[in-house]
């Protein structure tokens, strides 16, 4: 776009900077949609294109009808489909049946040569003044002698309708209105304390099924709401005629100037709908030409600036200098997260400050707003109301442990930050204004026994797999089926690929996955042939569903919305999840108890809020710890980085642990060569621990004998010079002693 046909419409005294910004959005719109749109500055008329994949509106199959089809279920566009429906027949019959001349809607040419006069009567297809020519001056000659008669020229074009809205022309000298608005008019005065001019500002315009009409409204409002269509169009999201005409004959009407005048959307009036995509174009607008370095002074920061997702408020933070030092925070540790838990993140740790913000503002004179005066009775103030909070439900155990955490990092790196020198945000912070080692709270006792479900569970939800695909769509049951059988994370099986199936060497099946929590990327997983079955019958579907994309562009599981050509993946099934789980009939397991000496299996409900899609990643990990996977490799199969992570995704049973002390029950020698815990399958856990603590730990093993921990190393070499080595090894790996000299007799007294 350039500047010259915007010149011809821009108002002569507009403010710097609205032109600005004018220049601004006009510089951010996408030429190639503006020609989509069939776009002229002048005329400021949208049309929608018969084919596209989002805005694409397709001409009524009936023959001779004009409109197009707004809605995608129906078959014809709106009229035809009513018509069709009272006259009972089958589509295919109806379809053939040319629809007969009506009015339409929108300026037809008159058909006399280079006349540029609209038509007035569709039957006669000539405009007034040749109308009254042809049947008062020369004698109704047929239309085709009419149109080759030397009198009959071409007329030059009548000035445009003077209602604000509408792009058509007058249709004669004596009618400041077209032919449309003209019998409006003749409706609308009869209405009382009707005003014309008042009526020309505000009065709908005339459009065909395709057409939004955009005159009336200022320059800047025009490029906004274009912005807003063309980043709506470009995320994915459909748009009709229908809804967009309302919206804007709104803004029209209320004399809006700028979106930035519209704090509340839901004022304006109309659907839903409307009001969503009012609110759409207005955050596209903030988001533009917006940088990282203009977000972080606001109080609510857009995270899709920063490469994520979501917003981060600072507005919990009631003390000023806080809260621009947790800016500072943020703005730091965002970098060092790569993965899409950093948003999460952040808000966990900004709830934590708060926390520390509202026990200021609480327990303090000047409510904290002096960070000088924070002191060590801040922090005691603070650690006494965390654990009234606790006390009163309103905090766990868990999170009481991790806000505390979180706030005795954050101070300590307000000091790295160099925030508390001279002149920085918290100038003067007392040293003191820190949480020691002491002040944490105890670490809660782990009393779960694990996230896994029991098996009983899983059967059952297997069983019911049909139900989840019928309540939701095809793409939540595979999800569902792939956490189940691959244990990956949820993020890690939405972006799947379509193209995430592959084969080792010897031919089994690996999934290829992402995993962004670690950023690794390419990781390779085995999985099963029905796994790889599962995955090969959704590929077909999704290539049959998108044949026109390239593959390397399509998802495995695609979003059903806003996805024309299937290259986003789907958000989230966590919702449809537990609609799917709650409907399903109340679960049982199995529950052994004692009564008179017996054991007795009894069923109990299952609570099935601990049905959710992460906990199927505790059901792999104990799923293959039960089958005596060593841990080293469910640490591969769980693609984390410690071993210690892996053992907390699964519980070590009785059988496992009753297994294992048989295995070693016949290699425990004592250091008299006796067998130990001969009766070890009569002996309870409470007599192995009883044994345990008697126990010393040795690079070679362990002493049961605490006497020689204290026994000398003068002869054992440098390397196993420990206590209690000495009472294990001196007879492997010491000679002999040689006998000394007798012993005499003590004397008599």
């Amino acid at each position: 776009m350039t500047a010259a046909p915007l010149a011809a419409v821009r108002p002569k005294a507009a403010a710097p900077l609205g032109d600005e910004r004018l220049e601004e959005i006009l510089r951010a719109l996408d030429p190639g949609f503006l020609r989509l749109l069939d776009w002229n500055w002048g005329r400021r008329v949208i049309t929608f294109p018969r084919e596209h994949p989002v805005i694409g509106l397709p001409d009524c199959p009936v023959p001779s009808c004009p409109l197009a089809i707004t809605v995608a279920t129906r078959p014809m566009c709106s009229g035809c489909t009513e018509r069709w429906c009272a006259t009972g027949l089958p589509l295919e019959e109806f379809l053939l049946i040319p629809k007969a001349i009506s009015k339409g809607i929108g300026q037809i040419p008159c058909a006399v040569d280079r006349c540029e006069r609209p038509q007035t009567r569709v039957a006669a297809r000539l405009c007034d003044s040749h109308h009254l020519q042809r049947t008062h001056k020369l004698g109704r000659l047929p239309l085709e002698e009419f149109l080759a008669h030397p009198k009959v020229v071409g007329l030059s074009g009548l000035s445009p309708c003077l209602v604000e809205s509408c792009y058509l022309d007058r249709v004669g000298r004596q009618y400041p209105y077209c032919k449309a608005h003209i019998q409006r008019l003749r409706t609308a005065r009869e209405k009382p304390g009707f005003e014309e001019e008042a009526w020309r500002l505000t009065e709908k315009a005339i459009c065909t099924t395709r057409e939004v009409s955009l005159r009336g409204l200022p320059d800047q409002l025009v490029a906004e709401v274009l912005y807003g269509l063309w980043s709506r169009v470009a995320n994915g999201f459909k748009t009709r005629p229908e809804c967009l005409r309302p919206l804007y004959d709104r803004l029209r009407t209320h004399r809006i100037r700028t979106l930035e005048e519209v704090t509340d959307p839901t004022a304006l009036g109309g659907s839903r709908e409307q009001v969503m995509m009012l609110r759409a174009c207005q955050l596209a607008l903030r988001r533009l030409n917006a940088t990282p370095e203009t977000e972080r002074v606001k109080d609510v920061w857009d995270m899709s600036v920063f490469g994520h997702t979501g917003v981060i408020p600072f507005t919990s933070l009631v003390q000023e200098p806080l809260r621009e030092a947790m800016k500072v925070w943020v703005y730091d540790d965002l970098p060092r997260r790569r993965n899409k838990n950093a948003v999460h993140h952040a808000r966990a740790v900004i709830s934590a400050v708060a926390l520390l913000s509202e026990s200021l503002w609480l327990q303090r004179p000047d409510r904290g707003m002096v960070p000088a005066a924070w002191g060590r009775g801040d922090i005691v103030a603070f650690s006494n109301r965390m654990g009234h909070l606790m006390a009163t439900g309103k905090l766990s155990a868990a999170r009481r442990l991790a806000f505390t955490r979180f706030v005795r990092r954050v101070l300590l790196r307000f000091r790295t930050l160099g925030l508390a020198a001279p002149g920085a945000l918290l100038e003067g912070m007392a040293v003191d204004f820190a949480i020691w080692p002491e002040d944490m709270p105890d670490e809660p006792e782990d009393t779960e026994a694990g996230r896994d479900l029991p098996e009983a569970v899983m059967r059952e939800l297997c069983a019911h797999l049909d139900r989840l695909e019928e309540m939701s769509n095809v793409e939540t049951r595979v999800a569902t089926e792939l956490l189940i059988d691959t244990g990956r994370r949820p993020d890690e099986i939405y972006t799947l690929p379509v193209d995430c199936l592959q084969q080792d060497p010897d031919g089994s099946p690996v999934l290829v996955y992402d995993n962004h929590k670690a950023y690794r990327f390419g990781r390779r997983l085995p999985i099963g042939g029905e796994t790889a079955a599962i995955i090969r019958r959704q590929q077909q579907r999704i290539r049959e569903r998108f044949p026109a994309t390239e593959t390397g562009q399509l998802k495995l599981l695609p979003r059903p919305k806003t996805n024309p050509e299937g290259t986003k993946e789907i958000k989230d099934i966590s919702s449809a999840h537990r609609e799917w789980v709650d409907s399903l009939p109340d679960l049982a397991v199995p529950l052994v108890t004692v009564e008179a000496d017996a054991p007795v299996t009894q069923l109990v409900p299952f609570d099935k809020s601990r049905i959710f899609p992460y906990a199927y990643r505790h059901c792999y990990a104990q799923r293959h710890a039960d089958a005596g996977v060593a841990p080293d490799v469910l640490k591969e199969l769980m693609d984390h980085r410690l071993i210690t992570t892996t053992q907390g995704y699964y519980r070590v049973g009785a059988e496992r642990r009753r297994e294992a002390v048989d295995r070693v029950t016949a290699l425990q020698f004592d250091r008299h060569g006796n067998r130990v815990w001969r009766t070890a399958l009569s002996l309870l856990d409470s007599e192995h621990v009883r044994r345990a603590i008697g126990e010393v730990a040795t690079p070679y093993g362990v002493c049961r004998e605490p006497s020689n921990v204290a026994a000398g190393r003068s002869r054992l070499p440098p390397a196993v010079q420990v206590p209690g080595v000495r009472a294990l090894l001196h007879r492997r790996l010491l000679p002999p002693r040689p006998p000394g000299p007798p012993r005499r007799p003590a004397a008599q007294s």
